[in-house]
């Protein structure tokens, strides 16, 4: 289902990162809570800003034992599948995390596409890295999610490499601050400008939706 343009629609942000583990657990989750719930709210995501300064860079060998360790649970918690390439990738601790590269492309596409449904592009990311075990650090790992948006590839390439990215995406990372997003996922509500983090992490389906209910029958006092 498309982003529902009516403006009268309270908000649900969803707030994630490329690389993202739990973000991946929640994606299917956030899909379909979108497209279930698509006609009371607004539905939207927005980029984080996990992996950036200092910590842009190799995993390192902590880093990738504990991404080891964390993903069976994840698994068995949220029901997702990480795809035998992201385990690999991931046990290699030279292996590059940098979130402004994904953020670019999420900013890129809605400058050519204003309106694209960004729950349905936050799923699109978050697959290219765990369930095709794609290098999100590889600018070429983005072609045929670019050109399938009518973005032109080296133009993208060109404009990253020249910066042009920079503020729409520190915009993205700023925004998530603004709306108390200090983890990912988050989910935010919002209405009347006025907006406050609804979930802060994994939660099934069945405990959104209850929440999505009551806040659709009783809307809170904003």
């Amino acid at each position: 289902m498309a982003e529902n343009s009516n403006k009268n629609l309270a908000e649900i942000i969803y707030v994630f990162d490329g690389f993202c583990g739990w973000c991946w657990g929640m994606s299917e989750t956030i899909v379909r809570l979108e497209r279930e719930f698509g006609d009371r709210f607004k539905f939207s995501a927005l980029c984080g800003g996990l992996v950036t300064g200092e910590r842009i860079g190799p995993l390192g060998k902590d880093f990738s034992l504990y991404v080891a360790k964390a993903i069976p649970r994840i698994e068995e918690m949220t029901g997702a599948v990480f795809s035998t390439e992201y385990k690999e990738r991931m046990a290699r601790p030279q292996t590059l995390q940098n979130s402004l590269i994904p953020a670019a492309v999420f900013s890129a596409i809605l400058e050519k596409q204003p309106d694209a449904n960004t729950i349905v592009l936050s799923h699109a990311l978050l697959s290219l890295n765990f369930q095709d075990g794609l290098d999100l650090t590889d600018l070429a790992t983005y072609s045929a999610l670019l050109q399938s948006y009518g973005v032109d590839t080296e133009a993208f390439q060109k404009n990253y490499q020249e910066g042009i990215y920079n503020a729409p995406v520190e915009a993205q990372f700023e925004r998530a601050r603004e709306l108390d997003a200090e983890s990912f996922p988050t989910l935010v509500y919002g209405q009347n400008e006025n907006y406050f983090p609804l979930v802060a992490g994994f939660q099934p389906y069945k405990n959104l939706a209850h929440a999505l209910d009551t806040l659709h029958r009783d809307p809170p006092k904003l």
